[in-house]
């Protein structure tokens, strides 16, 4: 009963998760390197003039008069200048870029964060800033209108998970530009970059006695895709496994808890876990990629006679908060689950039983640990189930996602893959 449980296939659930924010040097951000000649509560411009940025129209570098009767009576947001685009009395409009030393990036976040503001006595027209990579806009935001004599903060975001990958090593740059009879004002412009990865987990690898795995990725990223296995136990440890890696037809073998290659565009890594003289050990496989994967995993029970039987899983992006999964526990037949917590905290899932007229007939609970996992048979956990046909609904009583999947034994020794419902 064991051997027959101990396998049940793989299912894949994605979540991005962020790395390490890194902030992109923006030349003059604050624009304060034009000195300007006024003293504190004094005006002063210089027109046409902001270092480091390139100016169409109307702009120039401004040190305004703040507080009560001043320009900004709410002051400004950092330091004593600020720019201005466009002719507060509506002569035209103006702009100001600033192409970056960076390129775009794949599979990475950026988020641009402004500030603008609307001075007094002069019309606020509008605005736009925009996040740009070559000639292209990626991102653009004209959304804000700023109380007269304040500044408000804004916020684009871009990834580049889904860019068209023409767009990818363009230099990247910032463009700020009013809009409309009137004038804007800009200061501390910031950007940050961050890689983001893709979690994915296999609900269930078993390696040893009659039992092998095997995971096949596939690199659907048009870049190198850097991609790592770890593998865990039921209490959500690392769990060294023996290991053969094949990628451009080259095989390694090593044992570890973790196996990290890069895959090129389009290419596939394979990694074969197998220990026949072993016993039989069962876990989850964690896949951290920087961009997208996909691929399958085939599960092979040799029987003693020398046949194999194989179940085969394809790999499923999302995780809901629950999930059905049908059981057969009559004419010797055996439903097997596996279910993993992929998150850093305990959680408590719920199974709530009903027959095949729907009828609930059960309802118990499975306790997993941070980064856990759990495989059984039904009827040895739930043995309201012995004998019979039905469903079983698992939920995350914390909300989160659950995954898992099943399968189903014949009493002629052979298997297959149950898979769930959403």
């Amino acid at each position: 009963m064991v051997n027959r449980v101990l396998i049940v296939a793989a299912l894949i659930c994605w979540a991005s998760l962020p790395i390490r924010a890194v902030d992109v040097p923006i030349a003059n951000a604050g624009f304060e390197q034009v000195v300007l000649p006024c003293g504190a509560g004094a005006e002063c411009s210089s027109a046409s003039n902001v270092a480091a940025w390139t100016g169409t129209g109307f702009f120039g570098t401004w040190r305004p008069s703040t507080g009560s009767g001043g320009s900004f009576t709410g002051g400004i947001p950092e330091g004593v200048n600020v720019a201005y685009v466009g002719d507060g009395l509506g002569a035209g409009t103006g702009g100001l870029v600033q192409t970056l030393g960076i390129a775009l990036q794949p599979n990475t976040t950026y988020t641009l964060v402004f500030s603008v503001g609307s001075r007094t006595l002069y019309v606020f027209g509008g605005y736009g800033v925009e996040l740009v990579a070559g000639s292209t806009t990626l991102a653009s935001d004209t959304s804000l209108v700023p109380p007269i004599g304040t500044f408000v903060t804004g916020r684009i975001v871009y990834s580049s998970s889904s860019a068209n990958s023409a767009l990818l090593g363009q230099r990247l740059a910032i463009r700020l530009t009013s809009s409309g009879r009137g004038q804007a004002h800009f200061d501390k412009i910031s950007l940050d970059a961050t890689p983001t990865s893709i979690t994915s987990s296999a609900s269930q690898i078993a390696v040893g006695g009659a039992w092998k795995t095997s995971l096949t990725l596939m690199n659907l990223s048009s870049v190198q895709n850097p991609v790592s296995v770890a593998f865990r136990g039921d209490d959500g440890r690392s769990l060294t496994l023996p290991f053969v890696v094949t990628q451009q037809g080259t095989s390694q073998g090593a044992s570890a808890s973790s196996v990290e290659r890069t895959v090129q565009p389009g290419a596939t890594l394979l990694i074969e876990s197998e220990a026949p003289a072993s016993a039989t050990v069962a876990g989850w496989a964690e896949v951290t990629s920087s961009g997208p994967v996909a691929g399958f995993a085939i599960f092979r029970q040799r029987a003693p006679d020398g046949r194999d039987s194989e179940g085969t899983s394809p790999l499923e992006s999302g995780g809901t908060a629950s999930l059905l999964l049908p059981f057969d526990n009559s004419a010797g037949f055996v439903t097997g689950v596996a279910l993993v917590n992929a998150t850093s905290d305990a959680v408590i899932v719920t199974a709530t039983i009903r027959d095949d007229n729907g009828a609930q007939i059960g309802l118990q609970a499975v306790a997993l640990p941070a980064m856990g996992h759990a495989s059984f048979a039904v009827a040895d956990r739930f043995s309201v189930t012995s004998g019979r046909r039905g469903i079983i609904e698992f939920r995350n009583t914390a909300g989160g996602a659950v995954t898992g999947l099943g399968l189903r034994f014949s009493p002629f020794g052979s298997f297959t893959s149950i898979p769930p419902a959403r």
